[in-house]
Order: C-alpha cells, then sequence, then structure tokens
C-alpha cells in the first residue's frame, strides 16, 4: 500500500452511444454520496492527526538519533500540501463532522425588504 500506482489516462473519455440520462443520474448519486463519506473520513483523521501531533507536551526532538515526526511530516508523508490541508480543515467541523459550505464574499450590500413598521429601519 506504500507503492506509488500511475494511472495512463486519455486526454478525453470515450462517449457511449445510448447515453441515459437517468441510469448516469442514479450513478453520480451513489457517487456523490460515496465521495462525500469519504471526504468526512479524510478530515476526521487529519482533524485528530493534527491534533494529537499539536498537542502541548508532545516532543519529538528529544531522541537526536529519532525520527522528528510531526505534523508537516504527516502531511507530506500522505501526499498532500500544507496549503491544501489547511483549507480543507478550515471548511470541516469536527463536533458535527460535516463540511461547511463555502462563504460568498461580497462587495456590496445585501438587498433587502424587511422594514421596521414603526421607525422605517431596513434589515
Amino acid at each position: 500500500m506504500d507503492e506509488l500506482v500511475l494511472l495512463k489516462i486519455d486526454s478525453k473519455p470515450r462517449l457511449p452511444k445510448n447515453w441515459n440520462y437517468r441510469k448516469s443520474v442514479k450513478k453520480m448519486k451513489r457517487l456523490v454520496l460515496n465521495w462525500r463519506n469519504i471526504s468526512v473520513e479524510i478530515l476526521n483523521e487529519l482533524y485528530i492527526a493534527r491534533t494529537q501531533l499539536s498537542a502541548q507536551g508532545v516532543r519529538n526532538d528529544l531522541d537526536p538519533n529519532g525520527p522528528k515526526l510531526g505534523w508537516e511530516n504527516y502531511i507530506r508523508d500522505i501526499g498532500l500540501s500544507k496549503e491544501t490541508v489547511r483549507r480543507w480543515l478550515g471548511r470541516y467541523d469536527p463536533e458535527t463532522k460535516i463540511i461547511l459550505p463555502k462563504e460568498i464574499e461580497g462587495t456590496s450590500k445585501l438587498t433587502t425588504t424587511n422594514k421596521c413598521p414603526c421607525c422605517g429601519y431596513k434589515w
């Protein structure tokens, strides 16, 4: 399981002659559900690893001949970049084990239709 497997991928997928909308939707629903479950498992394991490796009192530099194992070593060893993991964990809620939606940033005020009947204040 420590081996890196390279897959040769064609530049374009082959298009089937008889593509079926309903079959495709059914297939994709299953794949998306599996992808979400796997994503939460990955994020949960990353959160646990980061918490364990950054716990106060954990010293991995005491043995001068031993390996220096820390958070950065961990994410390098699993093949992810530090920035990618930081972004992923920023959107993960470990208490509810859900991936939070990406926040939308705006540059202007939001339009509103709510108005106080007494003073006319809009919100």
